[in-house]
């Protein structure tokens, strides 16, 4: 559990605050005590980024006000409360995920399981749909991973740890992404298998992989990450 008890009482009051200009009718209860689980998870992540600006002195550097922070606070909570709530009723887990989507024009769904390790960089318009995701996770806007039919099924993407995926970037279908990949911008990815330890360029059938050492990759994304 989060111990900053006055952080966790800013988030609150800041979050119904948002929350009432939208709906009426919402248990604030079932959301509140799940907050200090968010900001452990919230804590646990930023504390494996060397950037100054979410982990400085060992502590988390949380701050509504920027977005990035907002918005992969309010998938934590909704996916927690999502998870946690007893009853069938997911009402709270969507009034979370909508208000993400309203104010940050993101589409994370409350159901879709995020990595622990997971940060995004200018991320609007990004979709991540339901797919399975390994740790250490990193992406920018306009990205999109999801499901496509092929044969009357419908699969869905396996992505491996250390993903980068740029700009305007596309997984769907029966995807197997290996560890420390880098998806180039623009890249459209639809039933491929990818390698571990590469650099993806291109468009299917057409794509193009540049094989590099796991060395490599880590340290192309050593911005991100602490390694």
């Amino acid at each position: 559990m989060y111990k900053s008890k006055e952080l966790e009482m800013d988030i609150q009051e800041l979050l119904f605050h948002q929350l009432d200009n939208f709906w009426k009718n919402y248990d604030k209860c079932t959301i509140s005590k799940i907050i200090p689980d968010a900001l452990y998870l919230m804590e646990k992540n930023y504390s494996a980024m060397p950037s100054t600006r979410f982990y400085n002195n060992d502590n988390m550097v949380f701050s509504p006000y920027y977005s990035v922070t907002w918005m992969i606070f309010l998938y934590r909570l909704a996916y927690l409360v999502n998870i946690k709530k007893e009853d069938e009723d997911k009402h709270e887990a969507a009034i979370l995920y909508y208000l993400n989507k309203i104010m940050h024009s993101v589409d994370w769904y409350y159901e879709v399981k995020l990595p622990v390790h997971f940060m995004a960089e200018h991320p609007l318009g990004s979709v991540l749909g339901r797919a399975q995701y390994g740790d250490y996770l990193f992406v920018y806007q306009g990205t999109t991973v999801g499901g496509n039919r092929k044969d009357g099924k419908l699969y869905y993407p396996v992505l491996g740890n250390n993903i980068l995926i740029y700009a305007n970037s596309t997984i769907l279908g029966n995807c197997h992404i290996g560890n420390n990949v880098i998806i180039s911008a623009e890249s459209y990815i639809i039933n491929e298998t990818i390698p571990s330890n590469c650099i993806v360029f291109g468009k299917s059938p057409d794509i193009v992989i540049k094989n590099k050492s796991e060395e490599e990759i880590k340290d192309m994304t050593s911005f991100i990450w602490k390694w």
